[in-house]
């Protein structure tokens, strides 16, 4: 796991957090709680928190399952006043899908949870090279 952060100019965290994981089972939580200790630094409230935390272990479990077995997945932060955003890049060439799943079954509940809970979500489609999920969240006060 390698962490990095880039500098750009701009409110909150003043710049653009990184973290660079391979696609394993272990990356979904270890990206998981990366993102809730970045959060924990910024004064999110607890709701707000443990949203971020939903939304961007959905986005790291599905490039982990999606993606090229091994690939590496990217996860950045930013924040912009009141607004936390979460991107997830990895080199599959799948989008995803907001599924309607039967009551009963195990899974495709992730894309309906960022499409409901989230403020705006989107997918840059990097053509052969992948795709970033991206999301976009009211925290409130800035």
């Amino acid at each position: 796991m390698t962490v990095t952060t880039r500098v750009s100019a701009g409110p909150g965290w003043g710049g653009v957090l990184e973290l660079q994981l391979v696609a394993q089972p272990s990356a979904a939580r270890a990206g998981r709680q990366w993102v809730v200790r970045a959060i924990a630094a910024q004064g999110v409230s607890a709701e707000a928190s443990d949203v971020i935390e939903l939304l961007a272990g959905e986005l790291l479990a599905n490039a982990v399952l999606h993606g090229p077995a091994a690939g590496d997945i990217q996860i950045r932060m930013w924040r912009s006043g009141h607004l936390v955003s979460v991107a997830v890049s990895d080199r599959g060439v799948g989008q995803p899908v907001i599924r309607r799943p039967v009551l009963l079954t195990a899974n495709g509940r992730g894309m309906v949870l960022v499409d409901t809970l989230s403020s705006a979500w989107g997918v840059d489609d990097h053509g052969p090279d992948g795709k970033t999920v991206w999301f976009t969240l009211d925290v409130g006060v800035a």
